[in-house]
């Protein structure tokens, strides 16, 4: 009986039965066999270990980091869910305020205002106010206000308001925002409030706000005052120092009672005052989230004061603010920062 053992190759090799010379080649090509298969496999596994030095490409993936309002490249990049120039972010004027500040955002500005009437002794006042950004491009303020007199600090006001922007930034021209607000007085009628809030680019280096008030006295001698402020800045160093002009035009009018000695009977007229004022403005930012300003506005008719001279001093803080993070393509990314179109 002959065994036929099919050789590597195809070839075919036979040998009776019993002979050793059989016996040992069925051993050297079982083993053989056996060493191949090995082989095989294991290189299978090694092109599949992940430890291997073959390189794989791995889809792109673009990490957003987190980053502040205010770490921008030039203060006309858009910032925030609006869409905003980050110049809008902060105070950028001295007496004129503009849009609204981003949901998150919280900003305190303390004022120092010394007046100078035509007749009669200064005035000094101190405005404390806080802004808070709120969602739907809303944002609430609150502000304190003092005066000096006879040498002793005097509580006048405390105003409240809520400013809200009509749409995103550049959808509407000249960016307009409605404002309502309440001034609780000390001692006097409290007072209520309507403002249009204005604000454009105007180039990269300027800036151009407005406010047009209406304010009316609930009770008292009902004063009432209509009030246009305008603002013109340029960036002379982006983001640090910007210089501009300021006008006010303020028109009040009151209702005063006095009591005449010959009837007995109290005689009421009405008394108007117009006030012009127009000045220089320097506003300065020593870092990201300090600003310090000075206005000194000149008085141009007889109602005005001969100078009203303006000084500010403001932070910014972000501890509500939202920061985009994750990876690109994921629901819900939105890049905190865009190029100014």
């Amino acid at each position: 009986m002959m065994i036929i053992l099919s050789g590597i190759f195809g070839k075919r090799v036979c040998y009776a039965e019993g002979s050793s010379k059989g016996t040992w080649f069925s051993s050297r090509l079982a083993l053989g066999m056996a060493v191949s298969t090995f082989c095989g496999i294991a290189g299978t596994a090694f092109a599949a270990d992940p430890l291997s030095t073959d390189p794989t490409h791995l889809p792109h993936t673009e990490v957003l980091g987190t980053r502040g309002l205010h770490d921008v490249t030039s203060e006309s990049d858009l910032v925030g869910p609006a869409g905003q120039p980050e110049w809008t972010t902060r105070r950028i004027f001295a007496e004129t305020d503009v849009y609204v500040i981003p949901p998150g955002e919280v900003e305190y500005n303390q004022f120092y205002i010394s007046s100078h009437p035509r007749e009669g002794k200064p005035g000094n006042l101190f405005e404390s106010e806080l802004e808070i950004g709120l969602p739907w491009r809303t944002q609430f303020d609150v502000e304190m206000n003092y005066s000096v007199q006879g040498g002793s600090l005097q509580y006048d006001s405390t105003m409240v308001e809520l400013p809200h922007a009509l749409a995103d930034w550049g959808k509407i021209p000249l960016n307009p925002a409605i404002d309502a607000g309440w001034r609780f007085k000390v001692g006097e009628a409290d007072a209520y409030f309507f403002r249009l809030l204005l604000a454009e680019d105007l180039g990269k280096s300027f800036q151009f706000g407005a406010n047009l008030t209406y304010d009316h006295q609930v009770g008292g001698d009902q004063e009432r005052g209509y009030e246009l402020t305008t603002a013109l800045n340029y960036g002379v160093i982006d983001g640090r120092l910007s210089v501009g002009v300021q006008c006010i035009l303020e028109h009040e009018t009151a209702r005063e009672s006095e009591l005449d000695p010959v009837s007995g009977l109290y005689e009421t007229e009405d008394v108007y005052s117009t006030a012009v004022l127009l000045g220089p403005t320097v506003l300065w930012r020593p870092s990201r989230s300090m600003h310090v300003g000075i206005a000194p506005l000149f008085g141009l008719t007889h109602d005005s004061p001969t100078v009203e001279a303006l000084f500010l001093v403001g932070f910014d803080f972000e501890p509500f603010g939202s920061h985009a993070s994750g990876e690109s393509g994921q629901q819900g990314d939105v890049p905190m920062l865009r190029r100014h179109r």
